[in-house]
């Protein structure tokens, strides 16, 4: 029993100090489908009769973490919003690989060093669907991949885990082979690395039978070091987690479950043993060597639990088939423990080729691609990577790995972890129906700082994506390419680089370096996107658009060829990121990526005369549902508001005509005050004049309309205190420029001395109703009566506040003026209308 103790505190250690959690529950698929290799690889599955054992301490949350003219210068270009497309992706049919565009960072662009950069994530534990979890580890890796292909060469291997009690019980339930069911999700987890780009160079599977020959070696050759012996279990068992679990524990959750409150099971069996604890000191002595283990607070966080003296492992079991069988010499009825298999398919890849053989050979050596640079990994698997795997290679005389790093999980938008109970499950598949996948690379990566928790928005991604890709990236090349289009005629002209170069390449170089020796990616993302940025204000700020004549023909070239070779330059450095916007530019600029280290420095590097293509826009704008909705009920709004100005203008239209037809208005005995239109408005935007320092630019609601209306009252007004405001308009009265600024009516105030005060209504007075004054009624003039008959001067005159500041017409007939609420409101006694 207390051999098992280390199984017990891994699993401690995971579930209650590293936030361990279950894989989101995801719709079921359909029925299972032939097993099918992954991009460009020969991949085949074993249907042997495997085995393991009961005693499989792999944990559900293992598939959480085992899983890309002047205003035509200055306008983004248009085109129509991203929408999710009719039908649904298949997600479970692999579509063929000549379909699949991987991008030119999928190969190796620079000469490859005598070992390229060998990667590896964990491998998905076969179970259940893909999920977000498979996502963003194969993209993180897959851009870590691809930024090392451009600079010295890299290999990236993934895969699947298809062994253990949990397969074999799925398996039972639907009444399946447990191949069948792996054959089901691996399917499923290889259609997800597709959509996503992943560029893997090899998708091993842990039921191919070049891994079952690695792990029988293995175990052979740590048998012959005296490192494996015969022994016995009895303790409790938790089936849903395949996790053992110490007496105190069980007693603690009363011997259930705690997250499903299913009984825990009693089981007693043989097993074999790993000497795990005769490493603990060379184990201990290696994390303190350097960052092997990252984030440093997570090796921190290892070394300090291995103060606890390590015991022995078990690495078999014998209650079940499904697993890998152990070697000849060994006792048949014993499987493989699935973390001895798992961890195993490192070196399995290690040959550099999906058809190569075992990735030990018979020597003991490990393939050309051993050792391993980066096995990248989620923080709930960090105990079997940094402590069993390590102890299991020096039992073998192989080199370690050159780091291990665990990254953090994705949660919802509000920072909590995932679940089909709380209803927050986010499918990666119905994220890529409404995104582009350049953009859900782009933000996995841009989002949070990496190594830690991501807290996915789908608004903020959206936002990130129209703020990045569409308005900084997108909008500069499609500027850059048309500029060239209309002033080199298409191609990269025979003119100098500017002296004022505007990319330090060197220092890009530099800081990318800097970056990825930390595999932080989010800061290669935000050093590349911030360069974009620099071009795209070098364009604005050279202005070649607004350079006129002849004279000034070299310098636009110079600005256009060296935008371009900017944009060259740092799609290289974008490309781990974008994959189709960067394939596309260095299309356009009709010029193949280079390796990083081959960019040239003072010098072009796209040739004279080569061509530049335009073509479409890289990215198009996303437009969420809220938005559309918002869009929607603003042209229901102009619609009904341009209906009403329709029966409005019909309605002028026909008294007007009546007017004439009798040679007189409606009524020869009319009030002059009713031949005036005056209105409640309300101002729902106002700015000041850009050209004259009295005037306010107001845009006023009257109900049936919008009218733009110049005053002057800066002087008596703040801002603040004019919008929103409601306000009396003269509405019948000719437009007429004001400083360049058409004002479309007349906003009335009351004036006395230097004091000026708008007039105002009660607060319950309806926007566009008429003002009036009891017993005087008639229809108003038509604007073009009012300045022909200057109806307004004759009204105007004998508009005031009387005494206590009501505003009154004091003409014939005159009084208050009202509207159906009650009286409008002067507040300046004395005081002259205009």
């Amino acid at each position: 029993m207390d051999k098992f103790k280390n199984d017990e505190a891994a699993n401690a250690l995971t579930a209650s100090l590293l936030n361990l959690r279950t894989s989101p529950t995801t719709p079921t698929p359909p029925a299972p489908v032939a097993p099918a290799g992954n991009k460009s690889k020969a991949n085949t599955s074993s249907t042997k009769t495997a085995k393991t054992a009961k005693t499989d301490t792999k944990k559900s949350s293992k598939t959480s973490s085992k899983s890309a003219s002047k205003n035509d210068a200055l306008t983004p270009p248009s085109a129509p919003p991203s929408a999710p497309p009719a039908s649904a992706y298949d997600r479970w049919t692999l579509k063929p690989e000549t379909s699949i565009s991987y991008g030119s960072s999928s190969k190796n662009l620079s000469p490859s060093s005598p070992k390229p950069f060998y990667l590896t994530t964990a491998i998905n534990y076969a179970n259940g669907p893909a999920h977000m979890g498979h996502a963003y580890e194969g993209i993180s890796a897959d851009i870590i991949t691809r930024y090392h292909r451009l600079k010295s060469g890299a290999y990236f291997l993934t895969g699947s885990d298809e062994h253990g009690q949990k397969i074999a019980g799925v398996a039972e339930k639907n009444n399946l082979k447990p191949i069948e069911i792996c054959d089901k999700y691996v399917t499923g987890f290889q259609v997800l690395n597709q959509r996503g780009v992943v560029s893997n160079d090899d998708y091993l599977r842990t039921t191919d039978e070049r891994h079952i020959k690695t792990c029988q070696k293995l175990w052979n050759m740590a048998a012959s070091k005296d490192d494996i012996y015969l022994g016995h279990y009895e303790g409790w068992y938790n089936i849903r987690e395949e996790t053992f679990i110490t007496e105190a524990d069980a007693e603690a959750t009363n011997y259930k479950d705690p997250t499903t409150g299913a009984p825990l099971t009693k089981t007693a069996e043989e097993s074999y043993f790993f000497k795990m604890s005769k490493y603990q000191g060379r184990l201990v002595e290696w994390l303190k060597s350097g960052p092997v283990v990252q984030p440093e607070g997570m090796r921190n966080f290892i070394i300090k639990r291995l103060e606890e003296p390590l015991r022995d492992l078990s690495i078999s079991r014998t209650t079940f088939d499904w697993g890998i069988p152990v070697p000849e010499g060994f006792k048949e009825k014993h499987v493989m423990y699935v973390w001895f298999d798992a961890l195993t398919n490192y070196l399995t890849g290690s040959t550099g080729s999906p058809s190569g053989g075992p990735g030990i050979d018979a020597s003991g050596k490990p393939g050309p691609m051993w050792p391993c640079d980066l096995h990248l990994i989620g923080k709930d698997i960090i105990w079997f990577h940094s402590v069993i795997w390590p102890c299991m290679l020096m039992s073998v005389d192989i080199e370690l790995p050159k780091c291990i790093y665990a990254h953090g999980f994705i949660n919802d938008k509000e920072g909590k972890k995932m679940s089909k109970s709380i209803g927050n499950v986010i499918d990666p598949h119905d994220v890529l129906d409404k995104f582009p996948t350049d953009c859900f690379r782009w933000y996995l990566a841009k989002e949070a700082p990496f190594g830690g928790e991501l807290s996915f928005s789908e608004e903020n991604m959206g936002a990130m994506y129209n703020s990045d890709l569409c308005d900084t990236m997108g909008n500069l090349v499609h500027r850059a390419t048309n500029l060239c289009k209309k002033y080199c005629g298409g191609v990269v002209p025979e003119v100098p680089l500017d002296k004022n170069f505007p990319v330090d390449v060197e220092g890009l170089r530099r800081k990318a370096v800097e970056c990825m020796d930390k595999f932080a990616i989010d800061g290669l993302a935000n050093l590349a996107i911030s360069v974009v940025r620099d071009v795209n204000k070098y364009l604005t700020d050279s202005a070649p658009w607004l350079l006129k004549g002849e004279e000034n023909d070299e310098r636009r070239k110079v600005i256009v060829k060296t935008s371009l070779e900017c944009i060259y330059i740092f799609s290289h450095f974008l490309a781990p990121f974008l994959v189709t916007a960067c394939d596309s530019i260095f299309d356009k600029l009709s010029t193949p990526p280079v390796g990083i280290d081959e960019i040239k420095v003072g010098s072009q590097n796209i040739k004279n005369g080569t061509e530049i293509k335009v073509g479409d826009v890289l990215y198009t704008k996303f437009v969420s549902e809220e938005e559309k909705n918002a869009e929607e009920s603003k042209k229901k709004k102009a619609n009904e508001i341009a209906s009403k100005q329709k029966k409005k203008k019909e309605e002028k239209a026909r008294l007007a005509k009546k007017s004439v037809e009798n040679n007189t208005p409606s009524n020869s005995n009319q009030s002059e005050f009713t031949k005036i239109e005056i209105r409640v408005g309300q101002i729902q935007k106002v700015w000041n004049h850009p050209a004259a320092d009295k005037l306010f630019c107001e845009e006023i609601n009257m109900g049936g309309e919008v009218r733009n209306i110049a005053s002057g009252l800066r002087e008596f007004y703040t801002l603040e205190e004019m919008e929103n405001r409601k306000v009396l308009v003269v509405c019948n009265l000719k437009s007429s420029k004001i400083v360049g600024f058409e004002s479309q009516g007349m906003v009335l105030a009351a004036k006395c001395d230097s004091k000026t005060v708008l007039l105002s209504v009660p607060d319950s007075a309806e926007i566009g109703e008429r003002v009036f004054i009891e017993g005087l009624e008639g229809e108003p003039f038509s604007s073009q009566q009012v300045k022909k008959k200057k109806t307004w001067a004759s009204v105007q005159k004998d508009l005031k506040c009387d005494g206590e500041g009501k505003p009154k017409w004091e003409g014939e007939g005159g009084g208050v003026l009202r509207v159906k609420s009650g009286e409008c409101v002067g507040g300046l006694a004395g005081g002259v209308i205009s």
